[in-house]
């Protein structure tokens, strides 16, 4: 059983830890930045918590907010205490698919809302929509543990889904430009802190109950049958799903977990040709979305026109 660390602990030693992979001096400094950056968004986290709630725009909607845990069990209780603090919230899952972790050791939230899963088989990524897809609900924020949002970004995250609700969001994105090559060494070229027309969505994701469903026929069509073990690529098929381009928002400074980039601990720092696979996954969910033949397609034809020109 993983001995259970506080939080702010374990993100300092997350910090010491990146240390050795930082190979400019600069980023090596940039680590006393960090430092900074986590006592202040922490202790900005503790004050909007005691803060009167921020409203929701739409007042007549609800939404589930589905979570998953595997190497970070010490960040959900951060995330899971953002999400409840939603009065638009009607449900909060946390699925931990790692067997050395209780979830319920680390999350000490009394809420009827909350379920808390030890999933008793392995899971991936792509579980979060096997879980949503369970729920009774037409709307659905996801976030990758890594990202940790303050409570008023999820209510501006929530509204700008239900304000167009057409099509998917996110508060970071891809723009894929294979002729160009990103500092990731990948054409994935991330995008945040803009309101722009995005690629793929990155970890952080809102979408629909229709969404869902053009996603699922997507990887159907895909040869994908089983979403609950698919851990590359399963946020580049709901890029798919909407009816036009995803959507990413600026909602101020995104807090992210000291591990976000650690090999062991993030996935795309992990996975063995994690990025080979996107590019093949990424160009095969757009030459199969095309054949779908309806808006999305028409108005992915026409960007890709003006791209041109």
């Amino acid at each position: 059983m993983k001995t259970k660390t506080p939080f702010l602990t374990t993100q300092l030693s997350d910090m010491l830890r990146s240390f050795k992979y930082r190979k400019q001096l600069w980023l090596k400094l940039y680590l006393l930045i960090n430092l900074k950056d986590l006592f202040i968004c922490y202790l900005k986290f503790i004050w909007q918590l005691n803060q009167p709630r921020t409203k929701s725009k739409f007042t007549d909607k609800t939404c589930v907010v589905v979570l998953l845990s595997h190497n970070r069990p010490h960040n959900m209780n951060i995330l899971v205490k953002g999400a409840l603090h939603q009065n638009f919230v009607s449900k909060v899952i946390v699925s931990n698919s790692n067997i050395n972790v209780r979830i319920t050791d680390w999350i000490k939230i009394k809420d009827s809302r909350l379920v808390l899963i030890d999933e008793t088989i392995p899971t991936q990524p792509g579980h979060r929509f096997v879980i949503a897809d369970r729920e009774n609900s037409n709307y659905f924020l996801s976030i990758d543990d890594d990202i940790l949002l303050m409570p008023n970004q999820w209510v501006t995250f929530f509204d700008r889904l239900v304000a167009d609700d057409e099509v998917t969001h996110c508060l970071t994105g891809n723009v894929y430009l294979p002729e160009k090559v990103a500092s990731n060494g990948s054409p994935f070229h991330q995008v945040t802190g803009i309101e722009q027309d995005v690629d793929v969505l990155v970890g952080s994701f809102a979408f629909t109950r229709k969404h869902l469903e053009r996603m699922f026929a997507l990887a159907n069509s895909l040869g994908i049958h089983q979403m609950t073990n698919v851990r590359n690529g399963e946020d580049i098929l709901l890029s798919f799903a909407g009816i036009r381009s995803p959507r990413v928002h600026n909602v101020g400074h995104i807090w992210s977990c000291a591990s976000s980039s650690l090999p062991g601990v993030a996935l795309w720092q992990t996975h063995q040709n994690f990025w080979e696979e996107r590019i093949s996954i990424f160009e095969k969910a757009q030459n199969a979305r095309i054949s779908m033949n309806d808006v999305w397609t028409r108005s992915s034809l026409l960007k890709q026109l003006s791209t041109l020109n």
